[in-house]
């Protein structure tokens, strides 16, 4: 038996329409008086809605209201003196299921070879009075032949005539319209069922074919609405279901399953109406700014985030059953439509599975209730056979049975630990057979841990996905990745294929988020679990401390390639003694990378990889070094400084090594060889003394990358950083050097906000920006609008330990803002620091800086100016915007 799915405000039995106050037509046919009409509409559905009103009660009364309306305007613009034209609603409006915000799709169509001429003013009138009532309309006019032709060429249309009602006009020409339609034998079943199974499946592909999104679409995301829409539009087709009763009478679903299906559909239904009362624009989708109004109104409580996660685990619960319910329907409706699903002949695959079509059976209805270790050897076969695709709807209905009738978890019964490991070994099809027992909560059913994770939200703009959805996509990059073409992943396919065991890779991806949601540093609640998990998956203590070690360190390389000075030995070197030797760099940077490109579709990119190689590569040298015996710093820097000279070979030697000498070695080792020509190249062409010097250059997949050099020190970083957010430029990283005379040099690489490359009249006008704002007093610009953050990211300033160093190192981490730099380079300023170098990351909301800093005498910050620049950026990055969000 399955369990309910409610929302937490309380539902009353009582019909809307015995107190609904709309039973009048408009009385007055203005502009004004019908959106005051349409307003006080509006208003009363919210009202109800907090009355506790059901919402099909409030969509009929929409229905009823906009009903009467259109009907008093097709008679105020004498459209009822055309005998031959009908007013007919089309689409949801023709279900009768108007949410607050639908469109209201509605098509005038006539009996006539061609609509009068005389017609069409009045028909005009009434569509253009619609849209400046501000109604969402969707109208078409057709003649019922011209019905029938546009319904042959476009599925959208012909699906939205099996769903109409006559809401004014002729009941002849209705009558007519239904007869033409129903006697067209274009679309005939078949090619309907395939036509909708592809739009289907298109749409899911538009959605990654996740239903755990993180800001999902209540009505097109895989297990929406729109899925059970599609369901019932094919059982019209065919089987004359108009209305989802039906598909329980004509036996599509059992009475359990029906039940279900209404279930979560109330369920997506009461949370659309609550996001549609929540908003002036239609939107369907659950955006993470819209949350918690949403869960307020359906009466999840609890503070901070807790509403918010009860609501989003109880909608990722519906949208999955749905999505199950859909795949037996249809695969129920091909059945019945085609006699098959795929492959006429079974293939037997051993003496428990049975192969039919793309499809895996089982041959003992009752073996999974006897045999609960078969509910996983399923999914191994399947990791094992490339061309099963999914469940038949026999095997579907048995597992989900069997599931919801145990008692204890998977995981402790010795054989399905056996399974489970095997299937975790690299079959050719483990991304696919794991992704089908996420979605048919297997994976669940197997182990407590997953349990807790399943539809559990991560309140960020950086991950996509739910926690569950984004271990299951690492656990796809690492199947896929290694065979990826793309440049950007070259590496990890070196890499990969350089691991002993790779099925280390699989295990730690499964458990790298495991300890999210329980309070503390998940990586640590990780680590203790994956040591239990392997102990009790009998693997080896060498494995098991390896798995142990990759969850608690899957962020640190990371975190070091993003946030420290890579070109640093020191940085290099203390890497290389946590990795230890080349087989953990190997599996890290692997988890690492496959980590990151699970967390949305642009996350790694060409810039990413390019700061991952350098850092691997360098530990690998380290490590291949001897840890005792440090990277030869001198020796480096003459690689560099001969590869570049070979780069700037159309300028004379002797200028650049003149220019060199002026240079700390640290210069050669943060710039790459083709930056370190390109620098001398245009410094020594450089004429002028006064003025900085300003230079673009363009890297695709990179962004855009800033050059400055100036002679005079300290560098204005808070200058530039002023500019650049007035100009909305987001900067990615950010390096400064001085010389020894003083002069100050910064690379900065920038991107705009949607990731595109700056055009050069752009460039030339932020050229012109930055060489004024050197001249000027570098100040906050005004009108910037702070980041409106639903979730708190809490500002933490901390300083590395100094081990002796002449500088300091500082780490910002706070909330990401528009102007967030500026202000940040304006405090370090005032209190007389100066900025040697910065590494700028932003993940989703979340700002993470890396500054190396000195105080005006070029050495390291004393501890109560550290704890002076404490405070004043406490003050001016905890301050609240005095503007409106």
């Amino acid at each position: 038996m399955f369990e309910p799915i409610t929302v937490p405000r309380k539902v009353r039995p009582d019909k809307l329409k015995q107190t609904c106050p709309f039973t009048e037509e408009l009385c007055e046919y203005s502009v004004k008086a019908g959106r005051e009409y349409l307003g006080k509409l509006r208003s009363y559905l919210e009202d109800r809605f907090k009355d506790g009103y059901a919402v099909a009660e409030l969509l009929s009364c929409r229905t009823y209201v906009i009903d009467k309306l259109l009907s008093g305007l097709y008679h105020h613009f004498n459209l009822t003196s055309f005998d031959n034209l009908a007013l007919v609603a089309v689409g949801g409006y023709g279900r009768g299921e108007l949410f607050p915000l639908s469109d209201i799709d509605i098509l005038i169509v006539g009996d006539y070879d061609k609509l009068p001429d005389e017609s069409t003013e009045s028909i005009e009138s009434l569509i253009s009075f619609l849209w400046d009532l501000k109604l969402d309309i969707g109208s078409s006019v057709r003649t019922i032949t011209e019905c029938v032709l546009e319904s042959r060429q476009d599925l959208t249309i012909k699906t939205n005539l099996l769903e109409t009602r006559l809401i004014s006009g002729s009941y002849y020409v209705y009558g007519k319209l239904l007869q033409k339609l129903a006697s067209d034998l274009y679309w005939d079943p078949l090619r309907f069922l395939n036509a909708k199974l592809h739009e289907q499946l298109d749409r899911h592909h538009s959605y990654k074919d996740s239903a755990y999104l993180l800001e999902p679409d209540i009505k097109n995301n895989p297990g929406g609405l729109r899925d059970i829409q599609i369901m019932q539009w094919i059982a019209n087709f065919h089987f004359h279901a108009k209305t989802i009763n039906d598909m329980l009478s004509l036996g599509l679903l059992t009475k359990s399953e029906f039940d279900e299906l209404i279930s979560c559909r109330d369920f997506l239904w009461e949370t659309r109406c609550a996001l549609h009362l929540s908003l002036t624009k239609e939107d369907d989708r659950l955006t993470l700014d819209i949350q918690k109004t949403v869960a307020k109104l359906l009466g999840f409580t609890g503070d901070g985030t807790i509403a918010v996660e009860k609501m989003m685990r109880t909608f990722f619960r519906s949208i999955r059953r749905v999505r199950e319910l859909n795949s037996m329907a249809l695969q129920l409706e091909t059945l019945r439509i085609t006699g098959h699903l795929g492959a006429d002949s079974p293939v037997f695959i051993n003496s428990y599975f049975i192969k039919r079509g793309p499809l895996i059976d089982i041959i003992d209805p009752d073996m999974f209730s006897t045999h609960p270790d078969k509910m996983l050897e399923i999914f191994a076969v399947m990791a094992e056979t490339p061309d099963i695709l999914g469940l038949h709807v026999n095997c579907l209905r048995l597992l989900r049975e069997a599931r919801r009738s145990l008692h204890h978890y998977l995981i402790e019964i010795p054989k399905c630990r056996e399974t489970f490991k095997r299937l975790l070994q690299n079959s050719p099809n483990l991304a696919s057979a794991i992704t089908l027992m996420h979605e048919h909560r297997v994976l669940s059913a197997y182990m407590p841990q997953w349990e807790k994770i399943e539809g559990l939200s991560q309140f960020d703009m950086f991950h996509t996905y739910t926690v569950d959805e984004h271990t299951i996509h690492v656990i796809k990059n690492i199947q896929e990745l290694n065979q990826n073409k793309e440049s950007k992943y070259s590496l990890f396919r070196n890499v990969y294929h350089q691991i002993n065991e790779p099925e280390l890779l699989n295990v730690a991806a499964l458990l790298h988020d495991i300890g999210k949601g329980r309070g503390g540093h998940h990586a640590d609640i990780g680590a203790h679990e994956a040591i239990y998990f392997c102990q009790l998956h009998d693997y080896t203590q060498y494995q098991n401390r390896t798995v142990s070690w990759l969850v608690q360190n899957h962020l640190t390389m990371s975190a070091i390639a993003m946030r420290r000075d890579i070109t640093d030995p020191e940085v290099v070197n203390d890497f290389a003694k946590l990795v230890q030797d080349e087989e953990h760099l190997n599996l890290l940077y692997c988890l690492s990378v496959a980590d990151i490109a699970a967390t949305n579709d642009h996350e790694w990119n060409s810039w990413k990889e390019s700061i991952f190689r350098q850092l691997y590569f360098s530990t690998r040298q380290a490590l291949r070094h001897g840890l005792e015996h440090p990277q030869d710093i001198a020796l480096h820097v003459n690689e560099n400084k001969q590869i570049a000279l070979q780069y700037a070979s159309d300028i004379k030697e002797k200028d650049v090594k003149e220019l060199w000498n002026d240079f700390y070695q640290g210069y050669f080792i943060r710039f790459s060889p083709l930056e370190l020509a390109w620098h001398a190249r245009n410094i020594i062409k450089y004429p002028y003394t006064d003025t900085p010097l300003v230079l673009f250059a363009q890297h695709e997949n990179v962004g855009t990358e800033m050059f400055i050099y100036q002679k005079k020190a300290p560098f204005d970083f808070a200058a530039v950083a002023s500019v650049m957010a007035l100009k909305k430029i987001n900067i990615q990283s950010a390096q400064i050097v001085r010389t020894k005379k003083d002069h100050c040099l910064c690379s900065i690489k920038f991107q705009t906000k949607n990731g595109a490359l700056i055009d050069n009249d752009r460039l030339h006008t932020l050229r012109k920006a930055i060489i004024l704002g050197f001249e000027r007093k570098p100040a906050l610009p005004k009108g910037l609008e702070e980041t409106n953050s639903l979730f708190k990211i809490p500002t933490v300033i901390s300083f590395l330990k100094d081990s002796g160093a002449n500088h300091s190192n500082l780490e910002v981490s706070t909330l990401d803002r528009s102007g967030l730099l500026a202000k940040i380079g304006i405090t370090l300023e005032a209190c007389g620091c100066n900025i040697l170098a910065a590494r700028i990351t932003t993940t989703g909301e979340r700002a993470d800086d890396f500054f190396t800093l000195t105080n005006k005498e070029g050495t390291a910050l004393s501890q109560s100016l550290k704890d002076e620049l404490t405070e004043e950026l406490h003050k001016v990055l905890d301050q609240k915007s005095d503007s409106k969000n």
